[in-house]
């Protein structure tokens, strides 16, 4: 079976899934571009090692745009068995689609995640509608991701659901660790002091809410640490908020590899997501791999579907400082490892392989 995927970028995750994939079909991954902007160049090391990988030519703009008309020329020198689009956001993915519909050629559309905007100019809302609607049949992560296809076009009958993941089967921890060894983690292996741990990690920018999480930790003991790891824009004015708080408590880490990172979480009593938005948010599943519930806000899609309160984590307003300190004493009182272990375990690289596998082999009969 041939398979052709047009992907925006060859992020680590997606490579590995490639990886996975390309062992049981001819897959042949079109990537737009190498890189995306305001992600570390260690987010990018990943060897190509079972699929095709092909990067686009084209011309290049500032952040994520591109145009290229790579995809369509291989669509035309090669023939495949089933078309993957993995997004409509881009001069290339366009035109891709637009070549596509012209032709009455069929293809799959897939997405990683997506939030409906309450307030939306009309016509990127018809631009939207236009090139996410009309594909043969669609792919989500979640039901909330869901309702973004159907708010744009998408039949629901249509949609089929896969386990969105970065995580490999071999990473998820085989039982949580005691308080005794995440303390020796957090002191030994990161250097950071406490009776307790938590952690958040990602971009140092806005989107993140990580202003808001630093002003929260105002109302937390000394004693309890909070860990971000990340890089971005912002880190300067963190820094200052935290000098402004007093706030001995609060470390900033540089960016962590993959590996680097699990350990992390696994030495914290909760990891902390307090995004104003994430269309998914690939650390929540690393966090519950590591055995650590999740203390997120209700704009991350994988919060939303993995977080169940009082047995993954909790979903909380992180303007609330009432329910920040509710949901802190749970984790605290509460021993959630073993059902964020569970919960990893359903959503692994290997189950959304097989989830795929599946899918390509009901397509392509049809």
């Amino acid at each position: 079976m041939k398979v052709f995927w047009l992907f925006n970028h060859p992020a680590p995750y997606k490579v590995d899934l490639f990886n996975l994939l390309g062992q049981h079909v001819e897959l042949t991954a079109c990537f737009e571009r190498v890189s995306e902007k305001g992600r570390n160049e260690l987010f990018y090391n990943r060897p190509a090692l079972s699929f095709r990988p092909i990067t686009c030519t084209g011309i290049k703009f500032p952040a994520y745009q591109n145009y290229s008309t790579t995809p369509i020329k291989m669509l035309e020198d090669e023939k495949y068995d089933l078309l993957i689009i993995n997004g409509y956001s881009t001069l290339t993915e366009m035109h891709t689609i637009d070549y596509l519909k012209k032709n009455g050629i069929p293809y799959h559309f897939c997405i990683n995640g997506g939030i409906v905007k309450k307030h939306e100019f009309p016509l990127k809302k018809a631009l939207k509608k236009k090139y996410i609607s009309g594909a043969t049949a669609y792919l989500s992560p979640d039901e909330n991701s869901a309702a973004y296809l159907i708010h744009y076009g998408a039949p629901a009958d249509k949609i089929t659901f896969y386990p969105y993941s970065t995580v490999f089967e071999s990473e998820v921890l085989q039982e949580p660790l005691s308080k005794e060894e995440k303390k020796r983690i957090a002191e030994e292996e990161f250097h950071l002091p406490g009776e307790e741990l938590f952690v958040s990690s990602g971009q140092f920018i806005k989107r993140k809410g990580f202003e808001q999480l630093i002003k929260l930790w105002a109302n937390m003991p000394k004693t309890s640490r909070l860990a971000i790891a990340g890089e971005g824009p912002d880190k300067e004015e963190y820094l200052k908020l935290i000098a402004k708080l007093n706030l001995t408590n609060v470390t900033l880490l540089p960016y962590l590899r993959k590996e680097r990172e699990l350990r992390f979480f696994s030495a914290a009593s909760a990891f902390l997501f307090p995004t104003k938005e994430d269309i998914y948010g690939h650390v929540v599943n690393e966090s519950l791999v590591s055995g650590t519930p999740v203390i997120s806000s209700k704009q991350s899609n994988a919060a939303k579907k993995l977080v169940k309160d009082g047995e993954t984590g909790y979903l909380i307003d992180f303007q609330s400082k009432n329910e920040f300190l509710d949901a802190i004493e749970g984790v605290r009182t509460i021993n959630m490892g073993k059902d964020c272990l569970a919960m990893a375990r359903g959503n692994t690289l290997e189950k959304e392989e097989a989830a795929f596998l599946e899918y390509f082999e009901k397509a392509v009969k049809q």
